[in-house]
C-alpha cells in the first residue's frame, strides 16, 4: 500500500495542512539515458529527491539524496540549475495525514560514464531510462514535469504518461 500520494494539479488534491516542504530534486544523465527510481512511498518511479534540512543548503541537499538513494557521490560542480518547481499545485499527502505544498528546486548532473548505483532504503529498484521510453513508465507527478523542463532545455523528445489535470 503506498504511504504517499503526489498531486499536480488535481481537482481532489487535499489542501495542505502543514507549512510548504521544500526539497531538491536531481536529474541524473548518462548517455542519452536517465536514472530512475522505483519509489518505496508510491510505487511509481521518479528522480531523486528529498527535503531540505533545516542545516542546509539546496545543491547540500540534492548531493546528499543522490548519494543517499544511489550510492553516486557528487562535488557541487557536477550539478546544474534546473528550474525552481514552485506551483501551488504541487501536492504531497501521507498517509499518517500530513499533507504539504512542495516546492522543488531543480538540478541537473551530466555523467560521462554510468556509475555503479546502490539502491538506497527508499527505494525498489534503479534503473537506466532512455529518453524515448519515459512513456513506458509512471512516473510520480511532481517529477513529470521536472523531467519535461529537462527535456524541454535539452531539446530531447519525450513523453510521459498524459495527465488530465495538468494546466
Amino acid at each position: 500500500m503506498p504511504t504517499a500520494l503526489y498531486y499536480l494539479h488535481h481537482p481532489f488534491a487535499p489542501e495542505p495542512n502543514n507549512p510548504p516542504r521544500f526539497c531538491a530534486a536531481n536529474v541524473i544523465v548518462c548517455d542519452d539515458k536517465v536514472l530512475l527510481e522505483h519509489r518505496k512511498d508510491n510505487f511509481q518511479w521518479g528522480i531523486v529527491s528529498g527535503s531540505l534540512h533545516n542545516d542546509e543548503n539546496f545543491p547540500a541537499c540534492a548531493i546528499r539524496r543522490t548519494e543517499q538513494e544511489t550510492g553516486i557521490r557528487l562535488k557541487e560542480t557536477q550539478l546544474r540549475e534546473l528550474h525552481m518547481f514552485d506551483d501551488p499545485g504541487r501536492i504531497v499527502s501521507y498517509l499518517e495525514g500530513n499533507i504539504y505544498r512542495v516546492i522543488h528546486f531543480a538540478y541537473y548532473t551530466e555523467l560521462f560514464a554510468i556509475p555503479e548505483t546502490k539502491c538506497g532504503e527508499e527505494s525498489l529498484e534503479l534503473r537506466w531510462v532512455p529518453f524515448s521510453q519515459l512513456g513506458n513508465y509512471s512516473i510520480t507527478r511532481t517529477h513529470q514535469d521536472i523531467l519535461e523542463e529537462y527535456c524541454r532545455q535539452k531539446k530531447i523528445e519525450c513523453t510521459m504518461h498524459a495527465d488530465v489535470y495538468r494546466k
